[in-house]
């Protein structure tokens, strides 16, 4: 049997209707589909609200209550920097070491190369 007469043998096939209404069904679960509601119901999306105008509100009475809250802030920071040693040559020097060895390690060819499927043609 050749090409042709299996097509059409199969063309000749007597088909069932389909459902009605099939087109619009698929169209709605697919296309027309509405969107995915929020994942947080109402009530925790009032809760984070609340939660985050409570924390404006306090941030906001600590800033207007302490006049140099901000120098205070800005001093405490560079002080833990110092403490962690980021101002010392040696950390950008280890710094430059763990990259170097990185980058050293990741040049390696420690993998076979991929294969490549060669097709007949």
């Amino acid at each position: 049997m050749t090409d042709d007469e299996l097509d059409r043998a199969l063309f000749a096939l007597p088909l069932e209707e389909p459902p009605a209404g099939l087109r619009e069904r698929i169209l709605a679960a697919t296309v027309y589909q509405i969107p995915a509601s929020s994942p947080f119901t109402t009530w925790e999306l009032w809760l984070l609200g609340v939660v985050l105008a409570g924390v404006a509100f306090v941030t906001f009475t600590l800033f207007s209550s302490v006049p140099d809250l901000g120098s205070r802030a800005q001093i405490t920071f560079v002080e833990s920097l110092h403490n962690f040693g980021l101002f010392k040559p040696a950390t950008y020097a280890w710094f430059a070491v763990g990259l170097s060895a990185v980058w050293a390690i990741s040049s390696l060819p420690l993998m076979p190369p991929a294969r490549q499927r060669v097709y007949n043609r």
